[in-house]
């Protein structure tokens, strides 16, 4: 089998890497820009260390440290990653692990040729290569033709012998390769995987055979299918074989079928295979989708680090938006089963059903819940003979075993304060769990777990404080027994030095009871962050947590964490000029900027003076996109040449004018949308003064009305009285609120379009909602959605004007002649 899988893979190796070397070549080199290396190093650099010390006797090293770094080096058209790792946490573990603990990982890059060199992972697919760390080579080529491919090969375990495990598990190196060729296309994609690894039988001495450790070989195919050649229909399906042999030592197979003969198996080896089948249909806002997944039992690939099988698993899917987008659904229902093969002593089937659900209510509240239901069912198959040689066992008693779950979570958040700077946040959850044999509920087969949480912060924005609390409980009954829980916890939170330091205080502490004994923890935390000329940040923590126990002695513990980074920020070499003799240097050129009806003309000064200009004189806009257009006033500035200077100035004239066009609408919108509340105001108008002059004449009707109190002498009646008045209070505010949002909105839609932002009030309103309007138009929202969506957010922000502005004047009773 080596001799086959081995060859193979690399004739194929061979032949894809000859066809693409020959595309490579066969492109246009950028010359210009090789002669230009544009070095620049970008990335991060980490130091780390953490300081343990406990009152008890553990095996946990007192110090680690860990030493990794992300960055980035670019020249010319490549880009090469590089991650590395060094830490000292494998050192005194006492025995030798089959993985290193240091890593170092370079991933260069070439516009669509990426590279994967050193400690790296990478993912075919679940059942071939999913995400196995190996020390070697890997190779992505993703070109704008439909063929897309990835190789790879190297180490995936060192050899760690009996002696050097110290009673753990001896491990076998192991080697393994792997391809993936896909083609691709717009409604459809085709792709194999093809991986292979084997154990080195040499790399072992002398091994116990206790140990059951055997060197496995492996030969993994896979074939993968897509398509979206319906219309909102997609379909997903892969294949996978996998051939493996338990023992390499065992004999080959003589003869054989036609598996075996390709395969060249051996007495040791198995066929196994693996089916995912998947399709989601989309409807409107509704999305549907069904997945079929078949995996035989024992079924494994040496390419992932663990795997489930024996199991024949199918499930619905269904999610879909609510109430314009406000409330998101969605939900599963599956069946499961396994022993697929008919041999196990018993069966299991799962039925599993959940169902999720998030509602934003508003800006300041949002809601989330889930529900999961799960029951298995096992079924013992009795052997017969048992029946037969024990007339006790009552078959009804063993053979049926049910056990049902449920989950449920609820959670709350509410954002408040005059500047949102508050947050309540309410968490509740709860898990139940009941055991059933021959249909009967017996005692202590019934648990339940709550846990209730609640949390609150608050910002100060001013002196830059912030305060959180929280209260936690939960309570766990288990069979016969019950526990519980109850905790609390408060910090603060300080920046100092122009935000630069941030330092952070806490304490927490929890008790825990049950069943006659009782268990307490109480801790001190601190934390501090340091930010050093935008480049060096300092992090450092302690926690310290005291222990007490009615079952064990008093302890504590005390961590230590340390965290330096250093950014590094376009670390570039200056770059290599060459200037042809013949040239003649122009100091400062004269150029002409032409975009739509406007030329900006003059040097390159002028200009930047003139686009300043005009960024300085800009209307009110959110902050993010004044902030992308003086970015892109500043990539025009910091352009090398006359010919970036000019495309970078017509790509910020063009965002520019698109900006001042979305302003421009937003008044047109902002007009419409007032006349629109106006008329619907004024059709409200007369229902309110109606309810208020009923109430009015109740209560001038009544015999109470112009009676002192300290003349009544019917009680009773006063206090009917009373209600009356009280009843046409509640229905003066509404009717005054109204009054004044009235006014306010008609002397706005009398203003021409242009001067309505001029407004006080609106003003203010368009620095809140600004920014909302802008994303609409963005979404390309229909001019109906967008008066809405406004509607929605004027109506709140007037009545809040209204309730504090209004006046308990005399009511003008517009509509009196009609009543």
């Amino acid at each position: 089998m080596k001799g086959v899988s081995l060859k193979s893979l690399f004739w194929l190796f061979v032949i894809v890497f000859c066809s693409k070397v020959n595309k490579i070549y066969a492109q246009a080199i950028d010359l210009e820009h090789f002669y230009k290396p544009k070095f620049k190093v970008t990335g991060t650099v980490n130091a780390n260390g953490m300081y343990y010390h406990s009152s008890e006797q553990n095996s946990r090293d007192p110090f680690t440290y860990l030493l990794s770094g992300n960055i980035n080096i670019s020249a010319f058209s490549f880009n090469i990653p590089l991650f590395y790792s060094v830490t000292n946490q494998g050192d005194k573990l006492g025995y030798a692990a089959p993985f290193d603990f240091n890593r170092l990982s370079i991933m260069p890059k070439y516009k669509w040729v990426k590279a994967y060199i050193g400690n790296a992972s990478m993912t075919f697919s679940p059942y071939t290569l999913s995400g196995f760390p190996f020390k070697g080579l890997g190779l992505e080529l993703t070109p704008q033709s439909p063929f897309k491919i990835s190789l790879m090969g190297g180490q995936f375990l060192k050899a760690v012998s009996e002696d050097e495990a110290l009673g753990g598990v001896p491990v076998y190196q192991r080697y393994g390769y792997g391809a993936k060729i896909g083609f691709e296309k717009e409604k459809y994609k085709v792709g194999w995987i093809g991986f292979y690894a084997k154990d080195n039988n040499n790399s072992l001495g002398f091994l116990n055979k206790d140990k059951g450790v055997t060197p496995k070989e492996n030969f993994v195919n896979s074939f993968i299918f897509s398509s979206s050649l319906v219309k909102n229909l997609n379909f997903n399906v892969e294949y996978a074989l996998s051939v493996l042999t338990d023992d390499t030592r065992a004999t080959k197979i003589s003869g054989g079928g036609f598996k075996d003969k390709i395969f060249g198996a051996k007495e040791s080896t198995s066929f196994l295979n693996a089916l995912n089948l998947n399709f989601d249909y989309s409807i409107q806002k509704s999305k549907v989708g069904l997945t079929y997944e078949r995996v035989d039992p024992n079924y494994n690939t040496l390419g992932a680090l663990y795997f489930n099988n024996d199991l024949e698993n199918i499930s619905l899917r269904f999610s879909r938006p609510f109430y314009q987008n406000k409330i998101n659904v969605s939900s599963s229902l599956g069946f499961q089963k396994d022993d697929l093969s008919n041999t196990k002593k018993q069966m299991t089937k799962r039925v599993v059903g959940s169902i999720n659900m998030n509602y934003a209510v508003n800006d300041k509240i949002n809601f989330t819940g889930s529900y999961s239901n799960f029951s298995t069912y096992t079924n013992k198959k009795l052997n017969q003979f048992d029946l037969i040689n024990n007339p006790n066992v009552v078959p009804a008693d063993t053979l049926n075993y049910r056990q049902l779950s449920q989950n449920a979570n609820m959670n709350v958040s509410y954002i408040f304060g005059q500047r949102k700077n508050q947050n309540l946040n309410l968490n509740y959850s709860i898990a139940g769990q009941v055991n059933e044999q021959g249909g009967i509920i017996r005692r202590g087969q019934a648990s339940t777990i709550q846990n209730y949480n609640l949390a609150h912060s608050i910002n100060f924005m001013v002196v830059k404080i912030s305060l959180n609390s929280s209260l936690n409980y939960t309570n766990n009954q288990v069979g016969i027994a019950n526990n519980s829980s109850a905790g609390a916890s408060v910090g603060a939170s300080k920046k100092l030095l122009k935000d630069q330091l941030n330092v952070n205080l806490g304490l927490l502490y929890n008790n825990s009871q049950g069943d006659g004994n009782y268990s307490s923890v109480f801790g001190l935390k601190a934390n501090s962050s340091y930010l050093l000329f935008k480049k060096h940040s300092f992090n450092m923590s302690v926690i310290s947590l005291f222990r007490s126990s009615s079952t064990a002695a008093k302890s504590n513990d005390l961590t230590a964490n340390f965290n330096y980074a250093y950014t590094i920020d376009k670390l570039k070499l200056p770059e290599i000029r060459q200037r042809d003799k013949k040239d003649k240097i122009v100091a400062d050129p004269i150029m002409k900027i032409s975009y739509q009806e406007h030329t900006y003309e003059g040097t390159r000064n002028d200009i930047l003076k003139q686009l300043t200009t005009l960024q300085e004189a800009l209307r009110p806009m959110p902050k993010e996109d004044f902030e992308v257009l003086a970015h892109l006033l500043l990539l025009t500035s910091l352009t090398p040449d006359d010919k970036s200077f000019k495309d970078k100035a017509i790509i910020y004239l063009k965002e520019y004018d698109a900006n001042n066009s979305i302003l421009d609408s937003y008044n047109e919108y902002i007009f419409k949308t007032l006349k629109s509340l106006q008329k619907e105001m004024i059709r409200k108008d007369e229902i309110f003064e109606n309810g208020y002059v009923i109430a009015l004449g109740a209560v001038n009707k009544h015999k109470m009305h112009g009676v002192a109190e300290n003349d009544v002498t019917n009680k009773v009646s006063y206090n009917s009285y009373l209600k009356l008045v009280d009843r046409k209070n509640k229905k003066l505010a509404p009717l005054l609120v109204h009054r004044w949002m009235l006014k306010e909105l008609s002397g706005l839609v009398v203003t021409s379009v242009d001067e309505i932002h001029l407004n006080e009030n609106l003003s203010n309103f368009n620095e809140l909602e600004l920014s909302t309007f802008f994303k609409l138009i963005k979404e390309k929202k229909t001019e109906i959605e967008i008066i809405e969506e406004l509607k929605i957010k004027l109506i709140p922000f007037y009545h809040t004007l209204a309730t504090q502005n209004v006046k308990d004047d005399e009511v003008e009773f517009k509509f009196l002649r009609y009543n």
